[in-house]
């Protein structure tokens, strides 16, 4: 560790480490960059990979909430729409039964691909 960390208590460490990640995080560097500065600042090196490992999770976290889930809600709106439809045409037109399937088969095969999606991320 450098001098200015070794006044600084365990705890002390750590939340400087996640600090300067989150900050180098926020001005667009890689996690290899970012595990790279946290060392060169004195951070020790599992510390370092751990707190590098947390910013990555996080980032895919937050492609997931942002790119994925709305995507995947969508998807669950057509099915509702779908079925709304459904019901409705079976209240109208009680002998014959008009069921939208492009809207529940389409709605269904986009929420399977983005659930698919994020649980790869």
């Amino acid at each position: 560790m450098n001098e200015s960390n070794e006044s600084l208590t365990e705890e002390e460490v750590k939340k400087k480490a996640y600090l300067m990640a989150m900050r180098l995080k926020n001005s667009g560097l890689d996690t290899e960059t970012i595990y790279a500065r946290l060392e060169k600042q004195g951070i020790p090196e599992d510390l370092a990979l751990q707190v590098a490992k947390d910013v990555w999770l996080e980032k895919k976290r937050q492609v997931v909430e942002q790119e994925i889930k709305p995507f995947f809600q969508a998807a669950l709106i057509r099915i509702a729409a779908g079925l709304a439809g459904a019901l409705i045409s079976v209240i109208i037109f009680p002998d014959r039964v008009i069921i939208p399937v492009g809207l529940i088969v389409g709605g269904v095969i986009a929420a399977a691909a983005a659930y698919i999606k994020m649980k790869e991320q």
